[in-house]
């Protein structure tokens, strides 16, 4: 049985969970590999690196603003969704060792900023456009999920393209 104490320790693991499984998914990429874009309209490695990077940042801030506004609307705005492809853009030419310690720094941060909520928090609600509540819990764990997405994505990308696991 789970207690309000294990919440905060177990939601820290469900974000360090997705970043281990991002960091299995470029396990022995190459550089040049990062650049490449398995399908016409698909991102690259590199830009999916970079995106996952800032979503940790993005709904770590959406989950803490729930808990200093009453009932914020979170959903990307016009203004973030233009910051989201920007820091795709600007970040996709990074190195692959510059994108891996973003990743790094991204997790710790949304690993630190869920430690410094309280069991209290968890069950404050905002909402994602009409009609659509969501706790803050309920952000960390679609932030978890989220990262979990983008790993298998990766892991899809690098098949296409002929590198990556055929498991």
């Amino acid at each position: 049985m789970t207690t309000n104490h294990d919440q905060i320790p177990m939601l820290q693991e469900k974000l360090r969970s997705p970043h281990q499984a991002v960091m299995k998914s470029i396990d022995g990429v190459a550089e040049a590999e990062i650049r490449q874009v398995p399908a016409p309209g698909e991102w690259s490695v590199a830009q999916l690196l970079a995106h996952i990077a800032e979503i940790q940042y993005f709904w770590m801030e959406k989950a803490v603003l729930i808990t200093q506004e009453d009932d914020p609307n979170i959903t990307r705005s016009d203004v973030e969704n233009d910051r989201r492809a920007a820091a795709v853009e600007d970040h996709a030419s990074d190195s692959l060792d510059t994108l891996i310690k973003s990743l790094a720094a991204a997790n710790e941060s949304a690993v630190a900023a869920t430690g410094d909520l309280s069991s209290e928090d968890l069950p404050i609600l905002g909402h994602r456009g009409e009609n659509n509540p969501i706790t803050v819990e309920g952000v960390v764990q679609y932030l978890a999920l989220h990262v979990e997405e983008h790993a298998h994505q990766v892991s899809e990308s690098r098949r296409l393209i002929g590198q990556g696991p055929t498991d």
